[in-house]
Order: C-alpha cells, then sequence, then structure tokens
C-alpha cells in the first residue's frame, strides 16, 4: 500500500497471528433500513431507543436496537449537507447510534480498499479511547459481531465485540483455570473453540489463563483467531479485560507462535507472541504482562526485538539474548548476525545502550559478496574464483550457487566460449522451479542466446532486465570492456557501439573549460548511464562513465497539488496516542507548502485531533467544511458520521 497501516491490534493463536481491519462509517442518516423480517437471532434497529439499562449481571449496558421502519433519513448516502455549518453540531454519540453506524459500514466492506481499511482503524482508535467497552449492549456486540464475521476475511478486527464474548463464554461454561500449562484445555461455545492455557499472571495461581479464540466458519474458510489473558475474581467471575491492545499491526496475514513463558525469574508469567511478518529478514518477538491491571509490553517503549533462531533465557533469569539478522548484500542475500542481551532492569526488558555491530555470516553469499565487483575482473580471474568459493556451498547456499552459476555463464560468454555458457544454462534449466529468480534469468539468457547477431552485452542486458538484482550488470561490464578494448579513433564511435550491440539514444559534446572537448553518448543497454569519451591518446580513446549532462536529465516530477499526511502523522495518533502532535505535523507540513492544501485524509486526521483534544470549536467546522468539499470520500462521509442536525 501507499502508506504503512500501523496500530496496535492483532488476532494471535499458537499456530498462527491473522490481523484484521476494515473500513468505517457513513453518517447515520446514510444508513437504510429493510422491512422485511430479519435474520433468527440478529438484532434490529432503531435509532430512537432508550439508551441505558441494567443487565443481569448489574452491569449497565445500552437497550437492544429495535428496528422503525418510519426512521426519518435526513440524508442520502454520499450526499453533501443540506444547511449550513451553524445547523450541524457534534454528534451525541450512544451505544445505540454507535454500533448502528459501526455495523452499516461493516456491512459495506471490500477486500482491498486500503482507505477504508485506514478510516476503520481511525474510528476505532476513537471509539476505544472515548467510548471504551462500546458496544456495551449484549444484542449489540452479538448483532456487531455477526456483521464482522461476515465480512471478507481480514478487513475487520472483531476484537472489540470478540472479548466480551469470549468472557460470556467462560462465564456459561466455568471451565477451571487451574490446570497444567503444558495440557490446555478446550471448550466449544456456539462457532468458536476456546483454548485455555493456565498462567500465573498476576501472583495468584489457578486464576489465571491466556485464551486462544478461534472461529470456525461453515464455508472452510480460513479460521480468525485471538489471542488475550483472562482472570476468575473472588466471586468466581471470568474477567476478559478489553484493554488499548498492544500488538502491532504489521500485515495481513503473518504466522506466529503463542507462550507462556517467565523471563524475569519473577515467577509470574508473561505472554510471548513470536511474529514472522512476510518479506522481513527477523522474526519480532513481544512479550506481555499483566500490569497495574492492564496487559503491558513489558518491552522498553519505543524498542523492538527482532530475532531469528531461539530467545535464549540468561541463566540467572535476568533477561534473554537473541540473534538478530541483517541484509547486509541484497544482490547476493548476504547476512549480518549480532547478537543482543535484553535485560530485565526498571520493569521492562531493554537492549544493552550500545548495540553491538553486524557482522557478515560466514556463508558462500557474503564470500562472493565480499569479492565483488566480479565483472570487474577478466573472465578468467572472475570464473575461477566463482569456482573456489562454490565449492564450499552446502544445502543453505543453494540461492547463492544459483546466482554463481548464472554469472559463470555469462562470464564464459564474455570469454568468447558460448557453447560451454549455453551447456551451462541447459544444466540450470534441469528442475528449476518455473517463476523462480533462477527460472526467469535462464529463460532470458536462452531467448537472448537466441536472437540473431545477439552480442554478449545484449545477453548480459536481458539477464539485468529479467529480475531484480539480476546476474550481469551491462555498465560494469562496459567498464571493463572500454578499458581493455578502447575505441579508437579512426572508426565513429557509434560505430563501434554498434558491434557490440549498443544503439546510442542521445549525444552531446561536453565543453569544460582546461579540458579537451569530449563526445558524450547515451546507449540504450546502459540504463540512465551517460559515457564520455576523451581523445586524449593519439589512437584511442578514454571512456568515463559521467553525470547526466546538463539538458538531457529526466524530469522533474511536478510537486503534488494537495499535502498528504505522513505516515509519522498516522504514528503519533495511533501508537502514541498524542492528537497534539498530529496537529503540529499537520500544521508543520502546511508551512513548509504554503499554499497547498490538505488532502480529505489530513484534514480528516486534523479535525478528528480537535474532536480527541475536546475543541470543539475548531472541530466542528473542520468536520462540516471537509464533508462539504468532498462528500462522496470515505472522509467526507466520515466526517459527516461525527455531525448531525440541529
Amino acid at each position: 500500500m501507499g502508506r504503512r497501516l500501523l496500530f496496535l491490534w492483532a488476532v494471535i493463536s499458537s499456530v498462527g497471528l491473522l490481523l484484521v481491519l476494515g473500513q468505517f462509517p457513513l453518517t447515520a442518516q446514510d444508513i437504510v433500513f429493510a422491512t422485511n423480517t430479519p435474520s433468527v437471532g440478529v438484532p434490529i434497529f432503531a435509532t430512537n431507543t432508550p439508551v441505558s439499562s441494567t443487565a443481569s449481571s448489574g452491569r449497565p449496558t445500552a437497550a437492544p436496537l429495535v428496528l422503525a421502519t418510519n426512521t426519518p433519513q435526513s440524508q442520502m448516502m454520499n450526499a453533501a449537507p443540506d444547511a449550513a455549518a451553524d445547523r450541524y453540531a457534534l454528534r451525541r454519540w450512544d451505544d445505540n447510534n454507535l454500533t448502528l453506524a459501526w455495523m452499516d459500514q461493516v456491512r459495506h466492506i471490500t477486500a482491498g480498499d486500503s482507505e477504508h481499511i485506514l478510516s476503520l482503524q481511525l474510528f476505532q482508535y476513537e471509539i476505544a479511547r472515548r467510548f471504551p467497552g462500546t458496544p456495551k449492549s449484549a444484542a449489540n456486540r452479538e448483532a456487531l459481531l455477526q456483521a464482522m464475521l461476515a465480512a471478507p476475511l481480514g478487513t475487520v478486527d472483531l476484537r472489540p465485540v470478540l472479548r466480551p464474548f469470549v468472557e460470556d463464554a467462560l462465564n456459561s461454561l466455568k471451565p477451571s483455570f487451574n490446570i497444567p500449562s503444558i495440557a490446555p484445555a478446550s471448550i466449544d461455545y456456539h462457532n468458536f473453540r476456546i483454548i485455555i492455557r493456565a498462567a500465573n499472571l498476576n501472583g495468584q495461581s489457578g486464576n489465571g489463563a491466556v485464551v486462544i479464540a478461534t472461529y470456525l466458519p461453515d464455508n472452510g474458510s480460513p479460521a480468525f483467531r485471538d489471542v488475550a489473558m483472562a482472570f476468575v475474581d473472588a466471586q468466581g467471575i471470568y474477567h476478559v479485560p478489553q484493554s488499548q491492545s498492544p500488538y502491532p499491526v504489521i500485515g495481513t496475514t503473518v504466522s506466529s507462535s503463542t507462550l507462556v513463558d517467565n523471563l524475569n525469574g519473577d515467577g509470574i508469567n508473561e505472554l510471548t507472541l513470536t511474529v514472522k511478518v512476510p518479506d522481513e529478514v527477523n522474526n519480532r518477538f513481544y512479550i506481555y504482562g499483566w500490569r497495574n491491571g492492564t496487559v503491558t509490553n513489558l518491552v522498553e517503549p519505543g524498542k523492538q526485538v527482532f530475532y531469528l533462531g531461539t530467545p535464549e533465557t540468561l541463566p540467572d533469569g535476568s533477561g534473554f539474548t537473541v540473534e538478530e539478522y541483517r541484509i547486509e548484500d541484497p544482490v547476493w542475500n548476504c547476512f549480518g548476525s549480532r547478537t543482543v542481551t535484553w535485560s530485565w532492569q526498571n520493569n521492562f526488558f531493554r537492549p544493552p545502550t550500545t548495540m553491538p555491530d553486524f557482522a557478515p555470516r560466514n556463508t558462500v553469499a557474503c564470500r562472493l559478496s565480499a569479492v565483488e565487483p566480479l565483472y570487474a575482473l577478466s573472465p578468467t580471474d572472475a570464473l575461477r574464483t566463482i569456482g573456489n568459493l562454490t565449492a564450499q556451498a552446502g544445502p543453505d547456499d543453494a540461492e547463492a550457487a544459483g546466482r554463481a552459476a548464472v554469472m559463470a555463464a555469462m562470464l564464459n560468454v564474455l570469454d568468447n566460449k558460448p557453447d560451454i555458457a549455453l551447456q551451462q544454462i541447459d544444466q540450470l534449466s534441469t528442475g528449476t522451479e518455473p517463476g523462480t529468480w533462477l527460472d526467469e534469468q535462464v529463460q532470458a539468457f536462452k531467448k537472448a542466446a537466441a536472437q540473431p547477431n545477439t552480442t554478449p552485452l545484449v545477453i548480459c542486458a536481458a539477464l539485468q532486465a529479467a529480475s531484480e538484482h539480476g546476474a550481469c550488470d551491462v555498465n560494469s561490464v562496459l567498464t571493463r570492456l572500454f578499458k581493455e578494448m578502447p575505441f579508437n579513433r579512426e572508426q565513429s564511435i557509434e560505430a563501434q557501439a554498434s558491434a557490440l550491440g549498443l544503439r546510442v539514444v542521445e549525444q552531446t559534446t561536453i565543453h569544460k573549460v582546461g579540458r579537451v572537448d569530449r563526445p558524450a553518448y547515451h546507449f540504450d543497454l546502459a540504463g540512465n548511464q551517460w559515457w564520455a569519451f576523451a581523445p586524449i591518446g593519439k589512437e584511442q580513446y578514454t571512456a568515463e562513465a559521467i553525470a547526466t549532462p546538463i539538458g538531457f536529465e529526466l524530469p522533474i516530477p511536478a510537486l503534488p497539488t494537495v499535502l498528504t499526511p505522513p505516515q509519522t502523522a498516522y504514528d503519533a495518533l495511533l501508537e502514541r496516542d498524542n492528537p497534539a502532535e498530529v496537529l503540529n505535523i499537520l500544521d508543520t507540513l502546511q508551512r513548509n507548502r504554503p499554499g497547498t492544501p490538505l488532502d480529505s485524509a489530513a484534514r480528516f486526521l486534523q479535525a478528528l485531533s480537535y474532536d480527541l483534544l475536546a475543541d470543539r470549536r475548531h472541530a466542528q467546522p473542520a468536520y462540516y467544511s471537509l464533508w462539504y468539499d468532498d462528500a462522496t470520500s470515505v472522509w467526507g462521509q466520515l466526517a459527516a458520521a461525527h455531525l448531525e442536525r440541529r
């Protein structure tokens, strides 16, 4: 996506973690009611239902919503406001109209709409901050949960309604928490399976557990999973705290393992999560404890534990060590690593003040990376070097060995041994998995080699273009060729370039005081690189790569006509819960580009931040102007949802 979506939501199980996000409200006036009989078990709604009552548990709840078919609809969906700003006030949210707007938006969700997903993140953050525990009515929760479960998988965060649902299940079935953690219990409740792992979370053994709730769909779709802490109080009532969960947002599908640990030696268990995010080098390691009546991230604020392998507990129980990796050379996929010790100090696991340096791993990939640039060597020397290093390859070095084999074939072409090169490529073809990097390179080599009058540079360029980090680099090869076989001054540069397979795209002459004029060329196979040929010698040119000459630069992209909020603005709100910081970031953005307006997403962030700071004087006109200017967008409609007619 264009912008990274960061919010403290995730859903986790012992074998997997699935992040779920979704989109959010239009206006309450936009909701269109059906007059037919509702499905069994799903409440039906009205906006004029009384707000509060008391459930049998003694907890205040909102009355269930009841359909009123004659509910007035003052605004049509996606319509602009039908009155002046002074006729609208900030909405007075209650459990019913908030749930109603929530459900309506969930029912309109489509997969892959990143803008609506982001809008839901912001709205659910607002609900958690301003209206914790919503929906409070069990009927409203049930209706919202059913709507969420019907949404496309991976688009809605169920946890605000799932945690109370799990709590109701525990209080209904009364499972024992006094069980061995190595033999977790399992209970079924409606379409959910709840695994219970006993844990001493608060220093009182037998009354705590980590619960993993898994939704079991009837249609064979992947299951939804969530993990939470649970407790039994002195009266035997089960509680699943609905907290501002510190679990991070990291992608739509990740793998994870959930464990009950004790890493600081205090005898109280922690919930640890190991999360693998697609395309990330390291796993992420999270540690949560029950502190001061809430779920708390026990890693030092602002820090993240990255690692591969297995965390190792320190012998004295004062922390743990991990092996953290870093990509050192993406071309060869060479990794560096370092050992990091996380120590328990002042109620957090903290890394050392000075982190150790990364060192390249002792792998074939890193050893080959260390001898680059191989194409700067003669083909004979480069082939000898590759042969010596790949002779040490093991099963874990297959990727590096494959790249080295393609390079060896290319070097044989450059060494005027095309038959040997084609034999090597044919050998690589056997068993190569279609669609992989190696397959792309092999097919590109074959296709280029089969062209009439092909040249080594044409084959090299084909490899370079076929894949990211292709096995040849035209400019590296040109650097060596121009040095070993310089162009002579008796023939035109264009003709000699053509013999190599190079076509001139652009040409100019470089004039510089104190230096002889030099012709400069942009060749078709050399990307954006220009080459100048200095007539220094009597018989030959000296070639050098140069910066793009003045007047031939690529067009400078036009500045955007609107200002898009930077990721730091979202982080300030969703990670640091700091709406004042959001306003400062947006203000700085505007001062740096005076006269350029904020886009609708930034304007909503601004209005929401005013609202969260209880600055009604600025929030109401900010919502109204956004709705008026951009009524059909998700941001305009979300702004409209915060207003009501007087």
